[in-house]
């Protein structure tokens, strides 16, 4: 790893942080939308699509993860941190699409995809 990179991680796991709340504050709004419409409160242009009812589910999916992922950053155990963050990009590459232990914004950070 470059050293460039190195100095960036922390920006870049700041604002991995940033959009996945934004991306939770989203998800919540389409829920919301989901509901009203299921109460007939709002307007049928006004009921979020199958797509983004698809988006919003993978992000509820997320905040586990990212619940998990922020504590270990939160817990001032020396070695805890690098340890699950190692294991958990082990086992992500090991078993694939099968399990996933990191949110998608910072797995995209911390294994990035290979340039083809």
């Amino acid at each position: 790893m470059k050293f460039l990179k190195i100095i960036q991680l922390p920006r870049q796991l700041l604002w991995a942080v940033v959009m996945e709340g934004v991306g939770t504050t989203r998800m919540v709004h389409v829920y919301a939308r989901h509901g009203s419409g299921k109460l007939r409160l709002t307007p049928l242009h006004r009921h979020p699509t199958p797509a983004e009812l698809h988006v919003a589910g993978e992000q509820l999916k997320d905040i586990p993860r990212s619940l998990l992922f922020l504590a270990v950053f939160l817990i001032p155990v020396p070695g805890f941190i690098g340890g699950y963050a190692l294991a958990a990009i082990s086992l992500e590459k090991k078993y694939g699409n099968k399990i996933k232990l990191l949110p998608s914004r910072f797995r995209h950070l911390l294994s990035p995809e290979k340039k083809k």
